[in-house]
């Protein structure tokens, strides 16, 4: 459970279990993350999974009409989705779009400075491609 304070920090708590999750958000008072997000303050909405407050929320609509920036939009994703600063495993997490690094200025027209986000960045290139393929065929799980 992550605690978002009114101060922009936050904190997390590792319970043992669901239940005592549950406990715990019902004894907390009605406040939340909802409200910076387009959700009402409800304790359901402390419960609800991140398909649902995807769609409970109006951020990609305010995402959309521009009124909140591209970083808001994708801590919200990653807010919703478990991602955190908090551990290191779950980390947010942002696209990597740009491919010109040595340009002074950017020409965010020019369709070469953008990586084809149609790949995983392991396979932007033939090289790279069949390296990752390679290791993928190859590896080795412990779990079997």
């Amino acid at each position: 459970l992550e605690v978002f304070m009114a101060n922009r920090t936050s904190v997390m708590f590792n319970f043992p279990d669901q239940a005592t999750v549950k406990k715990v958000v019902y004894s907390l008072p009605r406040v939340g993350v909802g409200t910076s997000y387009g959700l009402p303050q409800a304790r359901r909405i402390s419960l609800a999974t991140p398909r649902q407050l995807y769609k409970s929320s109006n951020m990609t609509q305010r995402w959309q009409r521009r009124e909140i920036s591209n970083f808001e939009y994708l801590m919200f994703l990653n807010t919703i989705a478990g991602r955190t600063y908090n551990d290191l495993n779950q980390y947010p997490v942002f696209p990597w779009v740009l491919t010109n690094y040595e340009s002074e200025e950017l020409d965010l027209t020019l369709p070469g400075n953008f990586r084809d986000l149609s790949k995983p960045i392991g396979a932007l290139n033939p090289k790279r491609a069949v390296f990752y393929a390679e290791r993928y065929e190859t590896w080795e799980d412990d779990q079997t």
